[in-house]
């Protein structure tokens, strides 16, 4: 929730909720106010389950204000021993983000000097309006699907680059430096993406779905193999057959790499390479064999780079 949507959902949800109870006539209008600007959130799901526990805080904290009030009567100190029991309470049972509001509703018995049933209803409408001003607003949340799409579509932009730069690593071609910054960028959009499926994900009440959770993390998976990758690219120097069909794959899958691509012909093409490389002459250097053997790992690597997509796909 950006500065903005924050601010108008404070300001308009704490105005009308002080309003509303103006309007029935509560004493001290301006705490309904007070809950609703508390009460918003950056979520639906946060707010929905916020403005629950507040108002089970709120019942819990008048039973206890009531008891200490009846035997100390009004005074600081019975307030103080409030706190003492409350605020454990609160937190044994998971209901602390109600401390604050509902402790300012208790001292209004103290203003009135009276915890009469009129008092108790009144504070729980006061706390009743404001989370339900707060939820209400917080329903109105724009979807995030449309800044995550147009990022995804960036960050795949950007593997397929990475892939292109190991096909031109691999023709001789020192793409070194462009590959580290290539990876540091797809690292940082790939952590935008998770946070706003997160994000996404909480602001969903019903039929909820992790695509997007699903999707980044895979995406997050891929990322730190092609960092591998990258450096066992960047060690192959002698321009080989192997090499040159290796860089190959790895230009073809930069132009088949996108999110609704199942791998299939990837995987086809890779169990190809394997049957070539099993058929090519044995290295006859201690370099050609170490070369041999890091070609083996990158192929290896590229298969399970395109199973970590292909089991995505399947879920």
């Amino acid at each position: 929730m950006n500065v903005s949507e924050r601010t108008f959902k404070i300001a308009v949800s704490a105005v009308l909720a002080s309003l509303i109870a103006q309007w029935i006539r509560l004493q001290n209008p301006l705490a309904a106010g007070i809950i609703a600007v508390l009460s918003v959130l950056d979520t639906k799901k946060e707010s929905l389950s916020t403005a629950v526990s507040r108002v089970l805080s709120t019942l819990i904290a008048f039973v206890i204000a009531t008891v200490i009030f009846y035997f100390l009567g009004f005074t600081l100190l019975a307030f103080g021993l409030y706190l003492t029991i409350y605020v454990p309470v609160a937190y044994r049972f998971k209901l602390e983000s109600g401390i604050a509001p509902c402790s300012v509703l208790v001292t209004h018995f103290m203003i009135a000097e009276s915890f009469a049933w009129q008092w108790q209803i009144n504070g729980l409408l006061l706390m009743a309006i404001g989370a339900s001003m707060a939820i209400l607003f917080n329903l109105w949340t724009p979807s995030r699907e449309v800044k995550m799409n147009k990022k995804i579509s960036e960050l795949e932009e950007y593997m397929r680059i990475i892939l292109r730069l190991f096909s031109e690593q691999l023709n001789g071609v020192d793409r070194r430096s462009k590959l580290r910054e290539t990876i540091k960028l797809a690292n940082q959009l790939v952590e935008k993406i998770r946070s706003l499926a997160f994000h996404e994900y909480d602001n969903q009440l019903f039929n909820r779905s992790d695509y997007y959770i699903r999707y980044s993390q895979m995406r997050i998976r891929q990322l730190d193999l092609l960092k591998s990758m990258s450096h066992n690219v960047s060690v192959l120097n002698l321009q080989t057959d192997q090499n040159q069909r290796l860089a190959e794959l790895f230009l073809h899958a930069s132009e088949q790499f996108h999110e609704k691509n199942t791998g299939i012909e990837l995987l086809d093409k890779i169990g190809k390479l394997y049957n070539y490389y099993r058929k090519s002459p044995l290295p006859e250097t201690r370099e050609e064999f170490e070369s041999r053997a890091v070609m083996y790992q990158l192929l290896h690597d590229v298969e399970q780079l395109i199973r970590f997509k292909r089991d995505f796909f399947k879920d």
